[in-house]
């Protein structure tokens, strides 16, 4: 069985650098910046490793659906698709920016609990480890780096590859 990741795109994949100051790589149809080279380096590296199921549960998801997240993908050389975006509870449930992570963390644990999925982690910049336990969740508390912060693409590892 493939293990699911559900990925947040700011801060993890594009790091403060593409989205504060690098407007010279925007992308002017789909109005969004580059990814960090090296941190698709990292990620492309966990998806050869682990051939995961890639679940979208950044903000990206409100803006564009999963057809135009994939051709983004691409144009970042990103070497897999995403399946799905969770569903947005922004404004449903949650209103206030005090329960960002709040939101993302139930928005994912949904996902999780309607689709049964038992093999699966989180990454995200966001800290949503009190409500996901840390068997299941890694932050890339470092904007300016994301994913390819020293230790995280070992701890990505680690999680998927001993559940």
């Amino acid at each position: 069985m493939r293990p699911t990741i559900f990925l947040d795109i700011d801060g993890v994949l594009a790091t403060t650098h593409q989205y504060y100051t690098n407007r010279k790589k925007w992308h002017e149809m789909y109005d969004c910046y580059r990814f960090d080279e090296k941190c698709v380096k990292v990620f492309n590296d966990i998806i050869e490793k682990t051939n995961p199921v890639i679940i979208l549960s950044s903000d990206w998801g409100k803006k564009y659906s999963i057809e135009v997240m994939n051709e983004i993908f691409k144009w970042n050389s990103v070497n897999t698709v995403v399946t799905d975006i969770t569903t947005d509870l922004w404004g449903v449930k949650f209103k206030s920016a005090s329960q960002l992570e709040d939101c993302r963390a139930d928005e994912i644990l949904k996902y999780v609990h309607e689709h049964d999925i038992k093999h699966w982690i989180a990454i995200d910049d966001l800290n949503l480890s009190p409500w996901i336990s840390e068997e299941h969740f890694v932050q890339t508390p470092r904007a300016n780096e994301g994913i390819k912060q020293s230790g995280v693409k070992n701890k990505i590892l680690k999680l998927i590859q001993n559940e």
